[in-house]
């Protein structure tokens, strides 16, 4: 974590529409969302628009619950999302998360941050959006 913020890139072996799917669609969120390789989500809620709400909540294979909420700030559809970032577990402290989206022939470049994260947060937001990611490729192998 450099400067209170987290930076991933990170190319995709699917196109750019079913990438800003994964992100979108709340059953596609149920795959993927969250660290752990074996966890769960038991809901995902999107309301995609500025001002629009998601809440998603998961839980790990050591049954650790985990939610988080918070509302769109920008949608550009197919290549750019923002939306704000609050733990239920942290209540209080908003960080802000910023998925660009480009294709990159069949595949799709993603430039992810997460940014004003919580100095004093229990999670490790590095390795955290890494697991989720490496969830994408594998859930969006089933899709296409």
């Amino acid at each position: 974590m450099q400067n209170n913020k987290v930076r991933i890139e990170r190319i995709f072996d699917a196109p750019v529409e079913l990438v800003w799917q994964a992100w979108t669609k709340p059953e596609l969120l149920m795959l993927w969302f969250g660290s752990d390789p074996n966890g769960t989500v038991q809901k995902a809620e999107v309301d995609l628009r500025v001002g629009g709400a998601y809440e998603i909540n998961f839980k790990d294979s050591d049954l650790t619950e985990h939610a988080c909420h918070g509302i769109f700030i920008e949608i550009v559809k197919k290549s750019k999302l923002v939306f704000s970032w609050e733990w239920k577990s942290e209540p209080g402290h908003i960080s802000q998360v910023e998925v660009n989206l480009f294709a990159f022939g069949e595949k799709t470049k993603m430039i992810f941050e997460h940014k004003n994260l919580n100095p004093d947060s229990i999670h490790n937001y590095e390795s955290g959006w890494i697991g989720g990611f490496n969830k994408i490729d594998k859930a969006l192998k089933t899709k296409q």
